[in-house]
């Protein structure tokens, strides 16, 4: 199967804090506050082997070190996401649908916060009061019954069927030698239902945003694995941030100008994973700065690699080829996305309760003459509750500036083998492609840019932790 790019709407998961009043005053335009010093989330000396309970508890330790998630402190603010991986550990494309899950929970984040700090909402409350006490409420009207036989009723969906597939033919002849009597074809049914009773009440609540959100960014993502009646559930979960400093280098990304965001200096070879299989524990975006202190981002895209024993050797490396291509692209996407995205959100509500009583009618007609006569009375009672979320994102900047520094292919726990590749962009890597440019227009290169089982092994993977308490 070639490697397809789903695009992503759907059912949201995300369970944010909701936002003051006065923080949604400064949500997406944080005054400017001085920078303090925090406890960092996971310090670098965990042992992310360690499992946490579940996915809540995971975001509470994260609280209780850092700052509560969905409010706004010190000029940012901490979202967190969960999706599901649709298939199991043991589906061959799990690895896709790894990836897929990391890409809704990053729109369902979003999401969420453009609807709560921007959203409007529209409501719409229907009620509903009937009901027919009179002598003949379940009697129906004569003349309604003849109107009905009249203009034809409904006739035998097996002679509507029969009259399809023999279009090309005579209806009558067709008829005939399929050995169906003639007069069958006047045989009809005629339904009618009639309300007596009605005491419903429906509420609608439609909210809809759109809007620009940059600079979001993981800074931590593990992987859940749960046992449920059902089967094996993996979810992916992020916490991530929005901050002045992310902000304002997506903005300067964007633009390609030098950045007065800085901070630590770092070493490339210390953020990435120290071995090979730590790349199974990596994916989305990451932010850190550079030898120089200058920002850059870490972009850790994935895929899955599925090989029939069958294959040719050119086959398999061809298809290496492009699970890798396609995780090169979704790293890439993250940072576009990073740098500018514009979301339009809409989220559908209905709740209510239906009590009502309906008698019906069925009557039955043959060449013209009344058969039968079948009668019904049913009660609904039923409780209303529908969500309908639905949105697109867009997403578009340039690549100027980014880099692959490595690609990998790894087996998991069940044998799935992962593919990857990380992006990086760094202000180094814009300054060499400007030179570039500027080289081949013949012009000089401007400093600007220099600023196999039968049982599951459980998944339990933590992102390498790599940020100081200041980096954001």
């Amino acid at each position: 199967m070639k490697p397809k790019l789903i695009t992503i709407v759907a059912a949201l998961v995300l369970a944010n804090t909701p936002v003051h009043a006065q923080e949604q005053q400064l949500a997406m335009g944080f005054v400017t506050t001085p920078e303090t010093v925090l406890e960092q989330a996971t310090p670098a000396t965990a042992d992310v082997s360690i499992k946490p309970v579940n996915f809540s508890q995971w975001v509470r330790d994260f609280e209780r070190q850092y700052q509560p998630v969905g409010q706004v402190a010190n000029g940012r603010m901490f979202f967190s996401g969960q999706s599901e991986v649709r298939v199991g550990p043991l589906d061959p494309n799990f690895g896709k649908e790894l990836a897929l899950a990391y890409e809704k929970a990053m729109f369902d984040m979003r999401a969420d916060f453009i609807l709560q700090t921007y959203g409007r909402l529209t409501t719409r409350t229907i009620r509903e009061i009937y009901q027919n006490d009179s002598s003949n409420a379940d009697q129906f009207d004569p003349v309604e019954l003849q109107n009905a036989g009249e203009a034809g009723g409904g006739k035998l969906e097996a002679i509507l069927d029969k009259a399809i597939t023999l279009i090309d033919k005579s209806l009558d002849n067709a008829l005939i030698e399929q050995g169906l009597p003639a007069d069958q074809v006047q045989k009809m049914s005629i339904e009618q239902k009639r309300t007596n009773y009605k005491n419903n009440i429906k509420k609608e609540m439609v909210k809809s945003a759109y809007r620009n959100m940059q600079g979001l960014v993981p800074v931590q993502t593990r992987f859940f694995t749960t046992d449920t009646q059902n089967g094996t559930l993996v979810t992916v979960g992020i916490i991530a941030v929005q901050s002045e400093k992310t902000r304002q280098f997506a903005l300067d990304m964007s633009r390609k100008r030098p950045s007065n965001v800085t901070g630590t200096p770092k070493k490339l070879a210390d953020l990435l994973p120290a071995k090979d299989s730590d790349y199974l524990d990596e994916i989305g975006l990451r932010f850190s700065y550079d030898e120089q202190g200058r920002p850059m981002l870490l972009s850790y895209g994935r895929y899955s690699l599925s090989v029939s024993p069958d294959w040719k050797p050119a086959r398999v490396f061809r298809a290496t080829q492009n699970a890798t291509s396609m995780a090169q692209t979704l790293a890439e996407a993250s940072i576009v996305e990073f740098m500018n995205t514009n979301m339009q959100v809409s989220e559908t509500a209905l709740t209510g309760a239906q009590e009502e009583e309906i008698v019906g009618q069925l009557t039955h007609f043959e060449n013209g003459t009344q058969t039968g006569v079948e009668q019904t009375k049913s009660d609904i009672g039923e409780t209303l509750s529908t969500l309908l979320k639905s949105g697109q994102a867009s997403a578009s900047g340039d690549l100027r500036g980014s880099s692959v520094v490595s690609r990998w292919e790894q087996p998991d726990e069940n044998n799935t083998i992962h593919v990857g590749a990380v992006v990086t962009w760094t202000y180094d890597q814009l300054a060499n492609a400007n030179a570039i440019d500027a080289q081949g227009r013949g012009q000089a290169a401007s400093g600007q840019g220099s600023a196999t089982s039968t049982t599951a092994n459980p998944i339990n993977r933590g992102s390498k932790a790599i940020n100081r308490p200041d980096d954001f």
